[in-house]
């Protein structure tokens, strides 16, 4: 009788559990194709939240482990993704596509020698040409990461026509204390060679952290065809601290720069200067700058002046197109007061992809600029407002196998329409 006892009560155990367990297993079935469904649609949090579930029903399922890890990793949980790596490769210490997220999660983590075994490992059994060369581009960005210096470099040649290069005014009489005064001159239009060089240099104490130092030199020259006094070259230096920590970075810099008009010196500034970008979210960021500069103008004492200047806008990215709006506003106090100026401006940018990896851009902004005093021999101060439009096409056209060096081409087209309270600007 004993015996009959203890096995009516081991079956009274043993049958739920025999009835639950395929019940279990369908439930987790039928969450894992919701989650490889969530995954294949980018809805990571989604196939998180499902795959959770699915591994409480089922935690030895290899399958929902790796795509467990998948979702973990895109959602940010990187050592919830690394864990789940783990135990698949407990189950297949050769699956090598796991070994590969695995180096992933790794890299993320900063835990670089670890990510070097994996990917190492997977080297090793000789994988696919793509396999192998995306493994060649992680290595080279973690010897890219634990590098202090840094350097790159832009080069642009670009051709342009201005059809009115002494900006001579529309009207050409204007109006001197009451007196109609003819001038003298035309408007005149010229083509015009440009060449831009940046060389950038960064230099970071040391891996992860959130200081580094930015150097930029800036080398811009116009060359006129047959206008040569109104050739320019520009010569800028800058050089300060970036700190950069999560959504929110800040820099700053102070700053020299020279130009010449027509191969006389005819401006130098100085200045000092800081930014801010916000990244509140995936789509939307802040930027902020400042920037006191100090102004020497050699062929007119009386322009000499201190300028500051600061712009705030928001930035909107979705998929491959960005727009962004900007607001500006400038004081100039110069040692005569008919130079001082206030001026505001509105900036609206769109940058979008194009088929055939074309890239569009096109610009707006609006600016109005209110000086202080009467000008000599005027009788009224100066207001200005202009108005700039820009749009052009681009794309790269060569570049090298490890996209360090490419050659891009763009067309472009800017237009200005300026109006003054005083005929002669």
């Amino acid at each position: 009788m004993k015996k009959l006892k203890i096995s009516r009560w081991a079956a009274v155990l043993i049958l739920p559990a025999l009835i639950l367990a395929p019940l279990a297993a369908a439930a987790a079935d039928e969450a894992l194709l919701t989650g490889r469904q969530f995954l294949a649609e980018q809805q990571y949090d989604q196939a998180y939240e499902v795959l959770t579930e699915a591994f409480r029903a089922d935690p030895g399922h290899a399958e929902i482990n790796f795509l467990l890890g998948r979702a973990a990793f895109e959602t940010g949980r990187t050592e919830e993704a690394v864990m789940a790596y783990e135990r698949v490769l407990l189950q297949n210490p050769e699956a090598g596509r796991v070994k590969l997220e695995l180096a992933r999660a790794y890299m993320r983590l900063g835990s670089r020698e670890m990510a070097r075994q994996y990917f190492q490992e997977v080297l090793a059994t000789d994988p696919p040409e793509a396999v192998w060369q995306n493994i060649q581009r992680f290595l080279a960005a973690m010897d890219e990461a634990e590098k202090r210096h840094f350097v790159n470099g832009l080069v642009t040649v670009g051709l342009g026509h201005d059809d009115n290069v002494n900006t001579f005014p529309t009207d050409d009489t204007v109006q001197l204390n009451g007196l109609l005064v003819d001038l003298e001159g035309e408007k005149d239009s010229d083509w015009l060679l440009s060449t831009n060089l940046v060389v950038n240099h960064i230099y970071r104490p040391r891996p992860h952290s959130p200081w580094t130092w930015k150097t930029s030199f800036t080398n811009y020259n116009a060359f006129h065809e047959s206008i040569n006094d109104m050739d320019v070259n520009l010569f800028g230096l800058s050089t300060g601290p970036t700190w950069r920590r999560d959504r929110l970075q800040l820099q700053g810099a102070v700053s020299y720069s020279h130009i010449d008009l027509g191969f006389d010196r005819y401006l130098a500034m100085a200045g000092i200067g800081g930014g801010a970008t916000w990244i509140i979210s995936p789509r939307w960021a802040v930027n902020a700058d400042l920037e006191l500069r100090d102004k020497e103008y050699y062929q007119n004492d009386d322009r000499d002046s201190t300028n500051t200047a600061f712009n705030l806008g928001p930035v909107l990215s979705f998929g491959g197109n960005r727009l962004s709006l900007a607001a500006g506003y400038e004081n100039e106090d110069a040692e005569a007061d008919h130079y001082s100026y206030q001026r505001r401006s509105l900036t609206l940018r769109y940058d979008g992809q194009l088929p055939r990896e074309f890239n569009f851009f096109a610009a707006v902004r609006y600016q109005e600029t209110d000086y202080d005093d009467p000008a000599p021999l005027f009788e009224q101060s100066r207001e200005d407002d202009s108005r700039h439009y820009r749009f052009g096409v681009s794309r790269v056209i060569w570049h090298s196998a490890d996209f360090r060096r490419n050659l891009a081409g763009q067309l472009s087209y800017a237009h200005t329409d300026a109006d003054s309270n005083v005929a002669l600007y």
